[in-house]
């Protein structure tokens, strides 16, 4: 009997089809992060992947079956093909992943690109990559650009047919494994590291030459170190309550704000993992409802309202200033 009610609720918990939007907006926020990680790296991508780089492929001494595998494109186009034109195709295939441009194409372009990245030189591998690569993945099932995209616009334009749904399983294996980040790191973190038993794990990364942005750590000073404590401990909270609450209606909104804040003041606080931790705040958008979409248009659609309002205004009181002057000028010419 509880077997078969979990079976019953788990079906169409996985398997029904879902929003497109959410996935739209992950879309476009994670696109723009991966245009800007790609842009900033554009200095230093010959010293990070070509053959006479940070690891040389040259050097006689070089034994790591980890480096150059043949699993990335740099293996096999090695003195064929520039290192340099694959940051042309990582931007190139960034710009349409945002704005949705041949969906498909430009998804399995970046995971390509992701895991050739990680494939050639995994010394530089980062949490984002990590995080961009798995949402890659599930992506590629998916058709990311139904919605809020250029594809959905030239179909529209073609009177072809339009789905405001995507499959779902995909969403959801997406949605497990960010969860899962939590869910595994959160005991790790309270085993191996007893600031975060003592509420002082905060004050040691914001000191942290390495993490930290201030010489002077005092924010985790203040209050005579209530704040540090407050701080650890609360992201000890959120980080408990997402991946167990986001799955419910009554809590799931709260989930995705106390979390999305938590690694966005991580982002302002310790810049050495900025990029880690808004790969992160993208994807919460996944987690959004049809609901919260919506919400998020009205609102969006009000401020606009205002926005043009306001401009209006401003340009009628303008014209209005403007007939004022004229009719003093002519009224002075008279004299």
């Amino acid at each position: 009997m509880i077997v078969s009610r979990i079976i019953n609720g788990w079906t169409p918990f996985f398997f029904r089809r879902q929003d497109a939007r959410p996935v739209a907006l992950f879309r476009i926020l994670s696109g723009l992060l991966c245009t800007v990680m790609f842009a900033v790296s554009l200095p230093n991508w010959h010293r990070f992947f070509s053959a006479d780089g940070i690891i040389s492929l040259h050097s006689p001494g070089l034994q790591n079956q980890r480096v150059n595998t043949p699993f990335g494109l740099f293996y096999w186009t090695e003195g064929i093909v520039p290192v340099g034109f694959w940051w042309l195709a990582a931007m190139a295939f960034s710009v349409a992943f945002t704005i949705g441009w041949k969906s498909r194409i430009a998804t399995i372009g970046l995971y390509v690109l992701f895991e050739s990245m990680l494939q050639r030189n995994p010394y530089l591998a980062n949490g984002e990559d990590m995080v961009m690569r798995m949402c890659l993945l599930y992506l590629m099932l998916i058709d990311v650009g139904s919605a809020w995209s250029v594809d959905a616009w030239l179909r529209a334009k073609r009177g072809q047919p339009q789905s405001s749904t995507i499959a779902g399983w995909p969403v959801r294996m997406m949605q497990i494994n960010v969860a899962l980040i939590y869910i595994i790191s959160l005991p790790y973190k309270l085993a191996q590291d007893p600031g975060w038993v003592t509420g002082d794990a905060l004050h040691w990364t914001v000191a942290s030459d390495m993490w930290g942005p201030f010489n002077h750590p005092w924010i985790t000073l203040a209050f005579g170190g209530v704040l540090r404590k407050v701080m650890t401990f609360g992201t000890v909270i959120v980080e408990a309550f997402f991946p167990l609450c986001v799955w419910f209606n009554p809590t799931r909104r709260l989930a995705i704000a106390g979390i999305a804040a938590l690694h966005l003041g991580i982002a302002m606080m310790i810049p050495n993992v900025t990029y880690f931790t808004l790969s992160m705040v993208c994807t919460f958008a996944v987690f959004l409802s049809r609901d919260d979409i919506e919400l998020f248009v009205h609102w969006a659609g009000k401020l606009k309202g205002l926005t043009q309002t306001d401009a209006t205004g401003r340009m009628k009181s303008q014209n209005a200033s403007l007939s004022q002057q004229s009719g003093t000028s002519v009224l002075s010419a008279g004299r």
